[in-house]
């Protein structure tokens, strides 16, 4: 096969494009990120990021320094005499308690004195009084005075019966009621109305209400301040002033100073009818309020402050004192000696052992990213996904971590309960959400890892680590791709059975086979399954959303025409959206061919230019045989335009929440193809052709990075070429087909995907085949005779088109076959 010497750019290999983290931390830190600086970045990046994930996952594997030498519970047998090998302090529990309850005995109370509670209940009282003294006033001069005032019988009207102004004055209740800030029974205010809400009746409730106030009434049970030993401490609001209260004993609660006023209220009034004594005495009483409240807050913080000063009693045990003797039964006073001598030993010693799982951790992790990278397409593209992995493992490892110290708790009900309970834990669902996002060779190092980290947890780490790792390597086959949210549910069935399956393996292993013990880890194991395909279920959209990554569901969705950018597509750009559908069908077929990911090609192909709907008119496809807008327009604003819809795709589909990966797609969609119509217009138009950029008439790129990029540049050109054929039999699209893809090769455009002249190869042959299903000749019909004429006439125009576009000079038709003579062909 022929084909043309590539080009060798000077240009240096553009970066891959900025994904989430990228924009966030450029967000976070703007200024001037060229490509140096973004590599400089994405390189500590990766390195911080090894770092911190081996650190929090050697804490979680290793969580507490292992020097337990002396492993001892209350009511065990001593298996040795135990001496003390040093002097060391023990703490006495028994006077720690005791004087711990005596020092918090010692802290504050701090009360909270509002000075205004008595000024505020007289305004509401004096409001709610004015408020019935203006209605009653009102009331005597309503329609009846004003009648006999203009009959000129007398200046004053005739004061209304008491009936009816009770009445008037009784449907005020609810807004006396209110004023007041209580609700008084209807014999009361019956008394109040009578009196004519008296001016000095206020003067005396106001009064009775002033003493019991000024002595201070306490808002809860005043047990509180019956313990003497605790200080009091009164801060006056508003002005925050503290006094020591010596004698706290004299504040009364709620109840008590209603009943203070009531009794204090009657004595005073005992000259008074019992009616008018009775009101005046309910009123004063039901707006006693307190005034004194306890400040927890406060009390809680000045606490804490004053056990700063606590300090524990001990008492010292001598170095070469018998702690505990061979035989003798552990008693709660040998244990706590025993646990303070193993506390006082020098404890660096398991520093370096965990420094040392974090290491292992950090080289495990490290080396396996390095052999992702050998074949840098197949494992994590960007940042994003490489944090994904990191927090998905560290996840699953936390999640077991929480289900390990369950299970060791269950062992005091059920030790073989606690011992099968591990065959539950969701190992395998981090490498299924790895193998859905991101592929096969991430989504195998996930699973050893995890494997590991939770094999670490437990007390048989290398049983339990092939029981994971073959879990894990049995979700990734059945996770291959998954196009649906039952598909996720399968695998967990799937790693059911393998569970059971190995759970069977290992309790064979081990003789004698109890039936009880087999059951229940068979039971663990399938449900630890069935939970791994729910999670999955559960987790994968978060996981989408949360680090913007593309599975075959979301590509699923993407691909619904029904999205309101595509149906925007197709109302705005008609020629835009059915190239993009015709596009999406041909890059489908292709990618089947060389191994591609089809449903991400035709979802890109779909979305690819959709940035056209903000100047639709200005794309021959959409022009609909109208007039051609750069006609009028400058070579180079025309560039302009054609470079602007790939940036307009770009923002459009951030908007629409479309996947990163199709977003990286739009934008390498052109690559840096070259505008050769618009460049010479230019040339011809410039007084000084050499002055004409090339630069500025070809895309920014970058070019494509991917096999789905590719094929959407390839797809993209032959298609919007393949409109221009006016004759377009196979042989033609068979030879148009293989100029642009040669010339595309040619311009250096698939320099930088993974598409291989057999790659080529196939996808023009799959090309060729879907352009002339599209463009494949119809039987002609017969038709009227009147109309033959239109045929004839139409049939030369085509026939004297066909033969225009068959007149290429010798040259050119000898270079094509030269150069494409077995392209598309089988």
């Amino acid at each position: 096969m022929t084909m043309p010497e590539k080009k060798i750019s000077d240009k240096p290999k553009r970066p891959v494009e900025p994904d989430r983290v990228d924009r966030l931390w450029q967000t976070l830190f703007p200024g001037k990120w060229g490509p140096v600086e973004k590599e400089r970045w994405r390189h500590w990046y990766k390195i911080v990021l090894l770092a911190l994930f081996s650190l929090l996952a050697a804490v979680m594997v290793f969580p507490r320094p292992q020097t337990t030498q002396i492993d001892y519970q209350v009511g065990d047998i001593a298996e040795a005499d135990i001496k003390a090998t040093m002097d060391f302090l023990v703490e006495d529990h028994e006077s720690t308690l005791k004087r711990k309850q005596e020092f918090l005995e010692e802290s504050p109370l701090i009360l909270d004195r509002d000075e205004r509670v008595g000024a505020e209940i007289r305004a509401r009282m004096h409001q709610a009084f004015e408020y019935m003294r203006q209605t009653i006033q009102e009331a005597q001069r309503g329609p009846a005075g004003e009648e006999a005032e203009s009959a000129g019988a007398a200046k004053s009207a005739p004061k209304l019966p008491f009936s009816s102004l009770y009445q008037l004055l009784l449907e005020k209740k609810s807004d006396f009621d209110r004023f007041l800030g209580a609700s008084l029974p209807n014999n009361i205010f019956y008394l109040l109305a009578r009196n004519n809400f008296s001016v000095e009746w206020e003067d005396i409730i106001s009064q009775q209400l002033d003493q019991v106030i000024a002595q201070g009434v306490f808002s809860e049970q005043t047990s509180l301040l019956a313990d003497g030993r605790r200080p009091v401490i009164i801060r006056s609001l508003p002005s925050w002033q503290e006094t020591v209260e010596k004698n706290p004993d004299r504040f009364v609660g709620l109840e008590e100073a209603r009943k203070k006023v009531n009794h204090s209220c009657r004595e005073a009034l005992e000259d008074l009818p019992s009616g008018s004594r009775n009101a005046i005495c309910e009123v004063a009483q039901s707006l006693v309020a307190p005034n004194v409240s306890l400040n927890r807050a406060e009390t809680e913080k000045r606490k804490q402050v004053h056990m700063e000063e606590f300090r524990p009693v001990y008492f010292q045990v001598k170095k070469g004192e018998m702690l505990v003797r061979e035989g003798e039964r552990i008693t709660p006073t040998h244990l706590v000696k025993l646990q303070a001598l193993e506390k006082d030993r020098p404890q660096g010693w398991w520093f370096w052992r965990f420094l040392g799982t974090w290491a292992l951790i950090a080289l495990i992790s490290g080396c396996f990213y390095k052999l992702i990278r050998l074949n840098p397409r197949k494992g994590p593209q960007n940042l994003s996904e490489l944090t994904f992995i990191a927090v998905i493992l560290l996840a699953i490892t936390l999640l077991n971590l929480g289900l390990v110290v369950f299970g060791g708790a269950s062992s005091r009900l059920s030790p073989l309960l606690a011992k099968n309970f591990m065959f539950y834990l969701p190992v395998a669902l981090a490498p299924i959400l790895v193998q859905v996002f991101i592929g096969l060779e991430a989504a195998l190092m996930t699973a050893f890892v995890a494997a590991a980290l939770t094999a670490l947890l437990l007390e048989t780490p290398f049983l339990f680590f092939l029981y994971f790792f073959l879990s894990g390597l049995v979700g990734i086959w059945a996770g291959h791709h998954c196009r649906n949210r039952w598909g996720f549910i399968r695998t967990g069935l799937y790693v059911s059975l393998a569970n059971f399956a190995m759970v069977l393996a290992l309790k064979l292993m081990v003789f004698p086979v109890q039936a009880q013990d087999v059951a229940l880890g068979a039971l663990f194991a399938l449900a630890g399954g069935i939970q791994i395909g729910i999670l999955a279920t559960g987790l994968a959209p978060v996981m989408e959303v949360s680090f913007d990554l593309t599975s075959d569901v979301r590509l699923l969705e993407l691909v619904n025409l029904e999205r309101p950018i595509l149906r925007q597509l197709m109302l705005v750009a008609p020629g835009t959206y059915h190239h993009s559908i015709i596009v999406g069908n041909m890059v489908e077929a292709a990618a089947e061919k060389i191994g591609a990911n089809p449903l991400l090609a035709k979802a890109a192909a779909y979305y690819h230019d959709i940035g056209k709907i903000k100047k639709p008119t200005y794309f021959v496809e959409n022009q609909l045989g109208g007039e051609n807008k750069h006609e009028k327009l400058a070579p180079s604003m025309s560039s302009l335009i054609l470079q602007a819809h790939v940036k307009d795709g770009v923002e459009l589909a951030r908007q629409n929440k479309v996947s990163q990966k199709i977003i990286d797609i739009i934008r390498q969609h052109h690559g840096t193809s070259f505008m050769a119509y618009f460049y010479n217009k230019a040339k011809q138009q410039a007084v000084n052709p050499q002055q004409v950029n090339i630069e500025d008439y070809r895309y920014p790129g970058p070019r494509p990075q991917t096999k789905e990029a590719g094929l959407v540049l390839l797809a993209d050109q032959v298609e919007a070429s393949s409109k221009t054929l006016l004759d377009p039999t196979p042989a033609r699209i068979q030879g148009a087909v293989q100029k642009i893809i040669n010339n595309i090769f040619a311009d250096g455009q698939l320099d930088e995907c993974e598409l291989t002249l057999k790659d080529l190869h196939e996808i023009a042959k799959s090309f060729i085949k879907i352009l002339s299903g599209i463009f494949h000749h119809r039987i002609e019909y017969p038709q009227a005779a009147d109309k033959g004429d239109k045929k004839k006439n139409s049939e030369d125009l085509d026939k004297s088109a066909a033969e225009k576009d068959t007149v290429k000079p010798a040259k050119n038709q000898e270079k094509s076959r030269e150069d494409l003579k077995r392209l598309g062909l089988s």
